[in-house]
């Protein structure tokens, strides 16, 4: 987006009192090839539906409907959501976009009114693939939800802050792996598609940003009910929480069995008691939790 076509869209924004807000981590992408490149970024068409979060000044969401059957948008901003809902009938595909204005988390989980969006869309009969520039404060939330809700993506493509990503795409033995990886590891394929500069945002963000991609995996997590995910979350959060502690401290303070007999009913060694957590991969770790509830 050139220098005035961006004037011309704050200039429209400020007359809905509109000023980007740090605390909501508002970053708005503005370059339209790269926003197209990332509503290419999955095969859509009028079968897709399409959960965007935090639709913002709805660049990313007009590109989405455009290409999909239906899209959610959810947008917290009560400006921004007068601001879409003028704006979007006048799009093409503009009838295609539920627009829901308020919160994507209500108590750590999917809001209710998305949740009523996603089904009123026909997301129980034919799934959804969420598609998302995600604020840095609420990404890793947002995933854990997205990844325990009883209505899971079977794919997601975010654009978050480069920190994130690395979070994201860890690997066992590094500083970034963490419960958050453990629970995506164990829910989806995730891959990097690329690296996106700060040069592209308005405002502009201090550092560069990371477009992931997470595909469901076959026989991964995201087949078992939503209540055992949410259980293995809390598992991983109070596990790592004690990051640092050998895994045998670790069971001590979150597993009510002997951590000796959790891990030889997990089919793991008895050495593995010495390492950390951040150290065993997603498949021993979901071993290590379901050992724990026997």
């Amino acid at each position: 987006m050139s220098q005035g076509r961006f004037q011309r869209l704050r200039e429209q924004l400020e007359a809905y009192g509109f000023r980007p807000s740090k605390k909501l981590g508002q970053n708005f992408l503005l370059d339209p090839n790269l926003t197209r490149a990332i509503a290419e970024s999955l095969p859509l068409d009028g079968d897709s539906l399409v959960l965007e979060i935090g639709a913002g000044a709805g660049l990313l969401t007009r590109e989405l409907a455009a290409r999909a059957g239906r899209v959610v948008a959810v947008e917290v901003d009560s400006r921004l959501v007068a601001f879409l809902g003028d704006a979007i009938p006048e799009w093409e595909g503009g009838n295609r976009i539920d627009l829901v204005a308020g919160d994507v988390l209500e108590h750590g989980e999917l809001s209710s009114a998305c949740l009523l969006a996603l089904r009123s869309a026909g997301a129980e009969q034919r799934g959804y693939v969420c598609i998302s520039n995600l604020p840095y404060a609420v990404a890793g939330p947002t995933l854990t939800a997205l990844a325990c809700a009883p209505m899971p993506p079977h794919e997601l493509v975010c654009l978050c802050q480069w920190e994130m990503g690395e979070r994201i795409l860890a690997q066992p033995g590094t500083g970034d792996y963490g419960g958050l990886t453990v629970l995506l590891a164990s829910c989806y394929g995730r891959r990097l598609l690329r690296s996106v500069p700060a040069e592209v945002f308005r405002p502009r963000p201090k550092v560069r940003s990371a477009l992931v991609a997470l595909s469901a995996s076959p026989g991964g997590l995201l087949e078992r009910p939503a209540s055992e995910r949410r259980a293995f979350s809390r598992f991983l959060q109070a596990l790592f929480g004690a990051r640092r502690k050998v895994l045998r401290n670790g069971l001590a303070r979150v597993c009510e069995r002997d951590p000796g007999r959790v891990v030889e009913a997990a089919g793991l060694d008895a050495q593995v008691l010495a390492r950390r957590p951040e150290d065993l991969e997603p498949q021993a770790l979901w071993a290590v939790h379901r050992a724990c509830l026997d």
